[in-house]
């Protein structure tokens, strides 16, 4: 197989059940009372969580995000992890789509087996979880699914769901040698301009890239490169990518989500040696979530990826990250409470 098809594997590899009222006798991620919210989101209301009979047994703050790829199938095989912080229980909720935006059934083995397009269960203080995407529901497993996972933590306060951190992983190890991570992209920290730092040589170096689309309107991203001089050598535009749809009643659904080699986006060579890349949403601010990537020979990483300003707009310091206008399942919608997860 030729280094280039190694690439875009890893590159593609990187790329609902209705909830159930259950017993209120596991792990309470709920308050009495509705919490202050605040500190998360100055416009956030506690989200109600009610019992099998429709009545509201407590209140919820929440943080919900993004990861903006997935692998699984083909030998690919997804990870997300968390665990609940010390001072409290939480509710966790993970849905699935693919690169389209569509719902995604997936199947589910590791601390909660299933086969869904939404995985939800509550997790007592301390107690840690993994769920592993093993490909698309009712198949075989022979192709990989890509696309975006949405996650949703509930907390009985707001400093517990500040501490709720998720990780997911995706690998096809042991036949490819890359366990790449895909960070969280929180709803309250998204900005229309992202930048890293890679190293590109064609070969042995290859930097490839995601782009979600986090918000209402199509758009193609520009993709802006800069030398070790911080010289604009080479720009490209990504096709048109699939924006948050309107589900109504004030509620969205999720974007598109394009994966790809740098290479194959800016057309002139690039720079020999660390290079800046930037990904910018344009004068109108289109919000997206990017995750970065390096391949070094047989090794791959995630690279860090800054809150940036937009080529020529001559600010001093970076553009305010904003709060998605994606109203979360959770706002403003009275919850049944999520089962224990399996022992």
């Amino acid at each position: 197989m030729q280094i280039k098809s190694l690439y875009l594997i890893g590159l593609v590899g990187l790329a609902t059940t209705a909830l159930h009222a259950q017993p209120t006798n596991g792990a309470a991620y709920w308050a009495a009372s509705p919490p202050d919210c605040s500190a998360i989101s100055s416009n956030q209301t506690a989200v109600a969580i009610t019992n099998s009979a429709g009545t509201t047994i407590g209140y919820s703050c929440y943080m919900s995000g993004t990861f903006s790829w997935l692998a699984a199938g083909a030998g690919w095989a997804t990870a997300i992890r968390v665990a609940a912080p010390a001072s409290a229980p939480i509710g966790v909720d993970y849905t699935f789509y693919d690169a389209d935006g569509n719902d995604q059934s997936m199947d589910v083995t590791g601390s909660f087996p299933t086969s869904s397009n939404d995985v939800n269960f509550a997790l007592y203080p301390n107690q840690p979880s993994e769920i592993d995407l093993q490909g698309l529901a009712g198949t075989n497993h022979s192709t990989t699914a890509t696309g975006s996972v949405y996650a949703i933590f509930y907390c009985p306060d707001q400093d517990t769901c500040l501490n709720v951190l998720p990780q997911l992983i995706y690998s096809a190890l042991p036949s490819i040698a890359w366990s790449l991570s895909v960070p969280i992209t929180w709803d309250t920290a998204l900005s229309a301009t992202w930048s890293a730092v890679g190293i590109d040589n064609g070969g042995s170096k290859i930097v490839s890239l995601v782009v979600y689309n986090v918000d209402l309107v199509a758009h193609s991203y520009s993709i802006y490169v800069y030398n070790s001089a911080g010289t604009l050598v080479g720009t490209g535009v990504t096709p048109l990518i699939a924006p948050l749809p309107i589900l109504g009643n004030g509620f969205y659904g999720e974007g598109g989500t394009y994966g790809f080699l740098l290479k194959d986006v800016i057309a002139t060579p690039l720079p020999t040696g660390p290079f800046k890349v930037l990904v910018d949403g344009g004068p109108n601010g289109i919000l997206s979530a990017v995750v970065v990537l390096q391949f070094d020979g047989p090794s791959g990483t995630s690279l860090q990826v800054a809150f940036d300003s937009a080529p020529g707009s001559g600010s001093t310091t970076a553009a305010v990250q904003r709060h998605s206008v994606r109203k979360m399942r959770a706002a403003a919608t009275a919850r049944h409470v999520f089962r224990a997860l399996p022992q």
